[in-house]
C-alpha cells in the first residue's frame, strides 16, 4: 500500500488494513487539530487507490475489516467511495466491515438510499469528531456544525444502520466555555444514542490556532484536576441506553472503559476517587515532539 504523508485511524483500528482514499481533510480549519495541516486537500485516482486494495489484498487475503482514510473519506463523493467498498468487497471474501471518519456534512449531504447502498457494501462505521455538543464551543473550535446538524446526522445514518463511534474533546471549551462544553454534550450526546463513545483530552499542539489563541491570551486551558471533573460530570448527565465507553487515549489522564448503563456507577467512582488527587497543574499543552504521538 501506498500512503501520503503521516496516517492517522482510531485505536480500535489497529488491526484493520488502511486504504487512502483522500489526502487530507477538506474542512481543515478545526482549531485544536495538528493532523492534516501539512497536506493539500485531494482525492486520489481511484486507479491508485484500487491497486493499494489489491496489494493489500495479497499482502492480507483474510482481513475482515478496512478502514479507509483521510480526515473525511466520504468528501470523496458518494460515488467513488461506493466504487471503493464495491472493490474491496471484491478482494477481501472474508471482509465484515468498512469504516472512515466521518462529519456531519459530508452525511447530511447524502440521500437516505445513498447511506442504505454504502451500508450493503459493508461500511457500517463512521467515527465521528463531534468533540462538543455546545454551541459556543463548537463556533469556537470552528467545526463547522451545529449541535443540531449533530443530532439530525446521528438521526440519519442510524436509519441506515451505520453506527458511530462519537469523539468528544474534554477541555475543548477552556475555563471560560466549560459549562457550555459540559452541559450541551451531555444533551447531544443523549439525543444521539451512539454505539460508541470516546473521551480524549483536548491537547493543545504547536503549529495550530489554539496553541496561538492561548499564547495570546484568548483561551485558557484546564488544569488536570477540572479535566476530570468534567468528565466526571459530563458521564453523570449521560442517560444512555447501550454505549460501549472508553477514555483510554494516549491524551487522557486515565484509563477507563465500560459500557453504559450498566457500568456506570463503577465509572463514576473512579472519577470521585481520582479528582481530589489530581493535580491543579496544566499538561495538556504539548511540545512538538509530543504532539507527534496523539
Amino acid at each position: 500500500m501506498r500512503f501520503e504523508g503521516r496516517i492517522y485511524r482510531p485505536p480500535s483500528e489497529a488491526r484493520s488494513v488502511l486504504i487512502q482514499l483522500t489526502v487530507g481533510c477538506s474542512h481543515n480549519r478545526c482549531t485544536f487539530c495538528a493532523m492534516y495541516r501539512d497536506k493539500s486537500y485531494r482525492v486520489r485516482p481511484l486507479d491508485d487507490v484500487f491497486e493499494d486494495v489489491d496489494m493489500a489484498a495479497v499482502a492480507v487475503p483474510n482481513a475482515r475489516r478496512i478502514f479507509v482514510c483521510d480526515g473525511d473519506a466520504l468528501s470523496a463523493g458518494v460515488e467513488a467511495f461506493a466504487a471503493l467498498c464495491r472493490h474491496v468487497g471484491s478482494r477481501f471474501p472474508k471482509l465484515e466491515r468498512i469504516s472512515s471518519y466521518v462529519n456531519a456534512r459530508d452525511i447530511l449531504k447524502l440521500s437516505e438510499d445513498e447511506l442504505r447502498t454504502l451500508r450493503a457494501l459493508k461500511f457500517s462505521l463512521g467515527y465521528l469528531g463531534l468533540e462538543s455538543g455546545g454551541a459556543h464551543v463548537l463556533r469556537s473550535v470552528h467545526k463547522g456544525a451545529t449541535p443540531d446538524n449533530m443530532v439530525e446526522m446521528a438521526d440519519k445514518a442510524r436509519r441506515a444502520d451505520i453506527a458511530l463511534s462519537v469523539i468528544v474533546l474534554l477541555g475543548a471549551g477552556g475555563r471560560a466555555l466549560s459549562e457550555d462544553h459540559m452541559r450541551g454534550t451531555i444533551e447531544v450526546v443523549n439525543r444521539m444514542q451512539p454505539k460508541f463513545l470516546s473521551f480524549l483530552t483536548a491537547m493543545i499542539v504547536p503549529t495550530t490556532p489554539l496553541m496561538t489563541h492561548m499564547q495570546e491570551g484568548q483561551f485558557e486551558p484546564l488544569t488536570d484536576r477540572a479535566i476530570l471533573q468534567e468528565a466526571r460530570d459530563m458521564l453523570g448527565g449521560l442517560e444512555l441506553t447501550d454505549t460501549l465507553f472508553r477514555m483510554n487515549h494516549v491524551s487522557n489522564l486515565i484509563a477507563l472503559d465500560g459500557r453504559l448503563p450498566g457500568d456506570k456507577a463503577i465509572l463514576l467512582s473512579r472519577l470521585d476517587s481520582l479528582i481530589p488527587r489530581a493535580n491543579e497543574m496544566i499538561s495538556c499543552v504539548c511540545t512538538g515532539a509530543e504532539g507527534l504521538m496523539l
